[in-house]
């Protein structure tokens, strides 16, 4: 099991656990119990279960010392503020507000991409947009800097080839949340 926890962590997180990335957001998989969450204590990781209306429950996965100053990055606080978040610079009450919004609504709330530290610009975009008119689809969909998202996005991958090569080897990931959360 904990094999398969550590290929599931890799596969949805690895920029997350090399501190490239602040947060991770994936359906939350059949075989999780409630007892997982105790796990990524190892990884210097936080974890929340956001449940979804009719739909798969989702969990987050994230640093908080990497989320909350993504969070006071111009123009976000204005832009959360402007669709109902405290923005009271308390990263618990943010992902409370970010929770309701996910399970009451329909749609998906796409300043998601804020939380999970994507450009604010890309994020503004989308929402702007519709999702249409974009210049690069990747990890997400770029409506500013195209390279500097290329080059986020090699880096991403690489992050996820590096720990899949480590599990591939029988070497296991633990500890590496401790020297990322360090950086």
């Amino acid at each position: 099991m904990h094999d398969l926890f550590e290929s599931a962590l890799v596969e949805r997180c690895a920029p997350v656990l090399l501190g490239k990335k602040p947060a991770a957001l994936f359906p939350k998989p059949v075989w999780w119990k409630s007892a997982h969450m105790r796990l990524f204590a190892r990884y210097d990781l936080c974890c929340e279960a956001f449940s979804r209306t009719e739909r798969r429950d989702l969990l987050f996965v994230y640093r908080p010392h990497l989320l909350s100053p993504a969070l006071l990055r111009k123009p976000v606080p204005r832009a959360l503020k402007a669709l109902g978040y405290p923005v009271s610079g308390c990263l618990d009450d943010d992902l409370r507000a970010l929770s309701r919004r996910l399970a009451k609504s329909s749609d998906f709330p796409h300043e998601i991409g804020f939380f999970l530290g994507y450009p604010p610009e890309d994020v503004l975009g989308f929402m702007r947009h519709g999702g249409r008119n974009y210049k690069l689809c990747g990890s997400w969909k770029v409506y500013g800097d195209v390279e500097k998202a290329r080059a986020l996005f090699s880096e991403f991958s690489n992050c996820k080839s590096l720990l899949l090569a480590v599990l591939r080897d029988g070497g296991s990931i633990l500890g590496i949340g401790d020297a990322a959360g360090a950086s």
